[in-house]
């Protein structure tokens, strides 16, 4: 029975240290870098994202796909207009290779009339690749302009928002304009802090031909930021809608300032505990115990 009770203790304490030295139970079992096995939109981007009305769009899409496979259906309508009409579509059937394949077409926009439906503002643009029973999707959002040569915000979702993040690099900053009280509680992990109260003064500090995804408490107050960046020279900005509280309810990574500070050389202050996926490997080694306990009590009995 000692030996028993020393290989349930043990097994625990292996699952505990293999989660730590793999850095998270969450990287220790990600071997395929793109989620799974599965055909995947890598990315759904135009050339530019505002256009004057009539102005020419190029858009480009990449899929994944696992190995080479027929007869793939991939769809993109968007920019649609009051009148129900979209004028931006797409569709055809492709033999996909493994690995990433690229799809491009040109579209040429409508007029900001009442004629064509078309307003100035943010436009969807909606992709779908199906191959049998999968189907996967993607949203890219624009904005139509009445004027040539104006710059106004892209309304953008959290999920859009989030391939923006993980797909740029140095071309992009992502702007928490809610108080300090507020980011240090959680933000969105990188973002840099500026209030909305003090956006007018520090938007020097700020490239203007970089792109910025702006996001506060729950989207009301990115609107007005994003104006203001725009007054003062900014050229490509993009307004999370629903703000960090839509980010945090999609159940995307969110970090405070004591956790930042922590991953700067020489700090020691995060604990294993504070690891995402630890309570998942918790929960492991709980379940191993309670069915040693059980099994030992009816053997007993």
């Amino acid at each position: 029975m000692k030996k028993r009770t020393t290989l349930v203790v043990l097994t625990v304490i292996l699952l505990l240290s293999a989660f730590a030295g793999a850095g998270g139970m969450q990287n220790a079992f990600a071997s395929d870098p793109y989620g799974d096995n599965g055909i995947k939109i890598v990315s759904f981007s135009t050339d530019k994202d505002v256009y004057s009305a009539k102005g020419e769009m190029t858009v480009y899409l990449s899929v994944y796909s696992p190995e080479n496979i027929s007869n793939v259906l991939i769809k993109v309508s968007g920019v649609k207009s009051k009148k129900g009409v979209y004028y931006v579509s797409y569709l055809s059937d492709h033999n996909l290779t493994a690995g990433e394949n690229n799809v491009s077409f040109n579209k040429t926009l409508p007029s900001c009339s009442s004629c064509a439906g078309i307003s100035q503002g943010t436009y969807v643009i909606d992709a779908t690749v199906t191959y049998d029973d999968e189907v996967v999707t993607a949203t890219h959002s624009i904005a139509i302009t009445s004027k040539p040569d104006q710059t106004i915000s892209v309304n953008i979702d959290v999920d859009e928002a989030k391939r923006l993040i993980d797909s740029e690099s140095e071309d992009l900053i992502v702007l928490d304009v809610r108080n300090t009280t507020e980011y240090d509680s959680a933000h969105i992990p990188g973002a840099l802090s500026i209030p909305l109260s003090e956006l007018s003064n520090k938007t020097e500090e700020l490239n203007t031909s970089t792109k910025i995804v702006v996001y506060s408490a729950n989207g009301s107050n990115s609107t007005i930021a994003c104006d203001i960046l725009i007054k003062n020279g900014s050229e490509r900005v993009y307004n999370a809608l629903g703000g960090f509280n839509a980010w945090k309810e999609s159940g995307y990574a969110v970090v405070s300032t004591a956790q930042s500070n922590s991953d700067l050389p020489g700090s020691n202050a995060t604990s294993i505990l504070e690891e995402p996926g630890f309570g998942a490997a918790l929960a492991i080694a709980a379940l191993l115990v309670v069915a040693y306990q059980v099994r030992r009590r009816s053997i007993r009995v």
